[in-house]
């Protein structure tokens, strides 16, 4: 049977799996695709957690994505950090479709990627962001 305990900063899930964690940083500056970190082969997508210093200033919108190469809205696409959202910790739930998601046969590139709209941003940011999983089998 299964078990769930916290030790020494991991979590460990069921027989032989511990929860895992990639992260990296998206600045307002990162308007192109930027590596993140790379998943390992076979990672089963638990979540992801975003978390902001502060909220951007953008004229109309201000979003981020994170996903993999070639599809940089896979795990979270446009996630508004222009509004309450943008500041503080957060499991948003639009990431919810992608939980579970086993794969990746060789790993995959995990990017990120800031876009706004109207008038150009001062502030904001930066934001972590946290993408935990498990090792598959």
């Amino acid at each position: 049977m299964g078990y769930n305990r916290v030790t020494t900063g991991k979590i460990a899930v069921g027989r032989n799996r511990v929860a895992q964690v990639g992260w990296g940083t998206i600045a307002r500056t990162d308007t192109v695709a930027k590596s993140l970190f790379k998943l390992p082969a076979k990672a089963i997508v638990l979540g992801v957690i975003i978390t902001g210093l502060a909220v951007s200033n953008a004229g109309t919108t201000a979003t981020v994505s994170v996903g993999k190469t070639g599809t940089n809205g896979y795990f979270l696409n446009a996630y508004d950090v222009k509004g309450a959202t943008g500041l503080g910790a957060s499991l948003p739930a639009g990431a919810g479709a992608v939980m579970g998601d086993v794969g990746f046969g060789g790993g995959v590139q995990v990017v990120g990627i800031y876009a706004e709209t109207g008038g150009a941003s001062s502030l904001g940011g930066p934001w972590n962001v946290f993408l935990l999983y498990l090792q598959g089998p």
